[in-house]
């Protein structure tokens, strides 16, 4: 058994050299071409110093480079950081100097951190403002293979918490072959599948892309998501399996005309559930293809599994919850004390895998916070188990709005708004949102004449496009708990209370 995912990686590129590995713009690249290619990129790393346990940053949207630089760093052993171009430059810098990044792989277009070394991307963003990355008709022998084993780091990956600050999230070799070894078989990619990837490969179709290139799939990558455009790749590309959170599903639905035939086989969602009418209509167009997923960066993707056989309207219980434990994880649900409840006792719940995270970087603290004993790991979420083995989602402790399938961290958004000169207090809620789930909403106190949609326009440039308030209200003070914190719950109440949960 291969221990490394880099060992993964050259076995694949191997086996499967004259099938096509990678399509984008109109190009495509065999497996025996990216060999070839992330082997040029690889000793153009090592040429800058980078060698086994060096932390290399992928500040990329989505592209082949991406890949093939993800293949590079693997191969030497090195720490794969992704980071997602739509974060504000602070937290890029963040990310930068927290990892002790050596080395950034950059698009043009994005903004350059300062301190770091790089190489350049080409995205069409204007002048390449420093070394370019190796192109794929680079012949350059590759590195001797990294000497490493499996509890070397593989990857960092930046989430926050209710501070607001991203954490980085360690995890091991073991970690990122075990997950890989889950998901081919809970996505069921199989060799010749044709994955469509539009969501941003800095974060789950990043995993996705890895799981085809070990299966002897094909990824066909997009920038972005258009619906148009997705359904015309499925429509002539041959498209197999992809993943879309719900709100693209949604989009998906809106853009279709009449009955056609449809070639997928597979579409993989998560991030939020599903509403179950656009499930039904999905389930009409499309046909039983649709897989559920739950983790989170601590547990990569699979904690549970909603499998094709469950997405079932006429088993309406059973589409409340988000699956069964995957194939190489188990689920639990703990009260406050940490002690197992039995089935419908409503709890924090845990996981506990083989993928699940080796420590927060730097943060002994947060590291015991996050484990129970035996392996398990608290996620923030609230649910059950029902007698069935499902779980029910039902509130987070994290303090956290996802929408359209991106966390949004309220503290982040808050402490931004507080910055306008007329905000005296605000508290972010997620409020329902028909597409995107939850939508970011602030509630505001303010000092000055202002109208909450002047503080929404205000915040245009300094929050990510999805990390904005799509709405505010004014209030003359915010509710607070006993113990002196606003209390969100409050707040959210009048919101959710046509639903049976407090999660979009």
């Amino acid at each position: 058994m291969r221990t490394t995912i880099g060992a993964e990686f050259t076995a694949a590129l191997h086996r499967y050299r004259d099938r096509t590995a990678l399509e984008a713009g109109g190009r495509s690249w065999t497996f025996g071409d990216v060999d070839r290619w992330s082997a040029a990129v690889a000793a153009q790393l090592r040429a800058h110093g980078v060698t086994a346990g060096d932390a290399v940053a992928l500040y990329l949207g989505n592209c082949v480079e991406f890949v093939v630089a993800d293949l590079a760093v693997a191969r030497l052993g090195a720490v794969k950081v992704p980071v997602n171009p739509l974060l504000p430059a602070a937290t890029v810098d963040h990310v930068l100097r927290t990892s002790r990044a050596r080395l950034v792989v950059l698009g043009s277009s994005v903004p350059r951190p300062d301190g770091v070394p790089a190489l350049v991307v080409d995205d069409g963003g204007g002048p390449l403002p420093g070394e370019p990355l190796a192109g794929p008709a680079s012949e350059v022998a590759a590195p001797e293979p990294a000497d490493i084993g499996p509890d070397a780091r593989a990857a960092i990956y930046f989430t926050s918490g209710t501070t607001g600050l991203p954490k980085g999230v360690v995890h091991t070799q073991a970690s990122a072959v075990a997950v890989q070894y889950a998901q081919i078989v809970e996505a069921e990619i199989v060799e010749g599948d044709r994955l469509l990837l539009t969501t941003p490969l800095a974060h789950a179709a990043g995993l996705f892309a890895q799981s085809a290139l070990i299966r002897g799939a094909t990824s066909v990558i997009e920038p972005g998501f258009d619906a148009g455009g997705v359904l015309e790749a499925i429509r002539t590309r041959g498209i197999t399996w992809t993943f879309l959170v719900p709100t693209m599903i949604y989009r998906l639905l809106d853009a279709v005309g009449g009955a056609e035939e449809f070639g997928l086989r597979t579409v993989v969602y998560g991030a939020a559930p599903i509403t179950p009418s656009r499930l039904a209509r999905a389930l009409e167009v499309f046909g039983p293809v649709f897989v559920q997923l739950y983790g989170q960066t601590e547990c990569p993707n699979w904690g549970t599994r909603l499998a094709k056989d469950d997405h079932d309207p006429s088993r309406p219980d059973t589409l409340d919850s988000c699956g069964q434990a995957s194939i190489m994880a188990d689920v639990a649900v703990v009260d406050d004390d940490g002690r197992f409840l039995e089935a419908g006792g409503t709890g924090e719940v845990c996981l506990r895998s083989p993928y699940t995270l080796e420590s927060y970087l730097d943060d002994p603290a947060a590291t015991a916070e996050k484990f129970l004993p035996g392996g398990w790991i608290r996620t923030g979420d609230i649910g059950f188990l029902d007698d069935g083995g499902y779980l029910h989602l039902r509130d987070r402790r994290t303090d956290m709005v996802i929408s359209g399938g991106m966390n949004v961290y309220c503290r982040e958004v808050e402490d931004v708004l507080a910055t306008h000169p007329s905000v005296s207090r605000v508290a972010v809620i997620g409020v329902p949102h028909d597409d995107w789930g939850e939508a970011v909403h602030a509630v505001i106190v303010t000092d000055g004449p202002v109208e909450p949609g002047e503080i929404v326009e205000w915040s245009r440039g300094r929050l990510a496009a999805y990390a904005r308030p799509k709405s505010a209200e004014l209030v003359a003070e915010l509710p607070e708990t006993p113990f002196g914190k606003i209390d969100k719950k409050a707040l959210r109440a009048p919101h959710w209370a046509a639903r049976d949960r407090a999660i979009g």
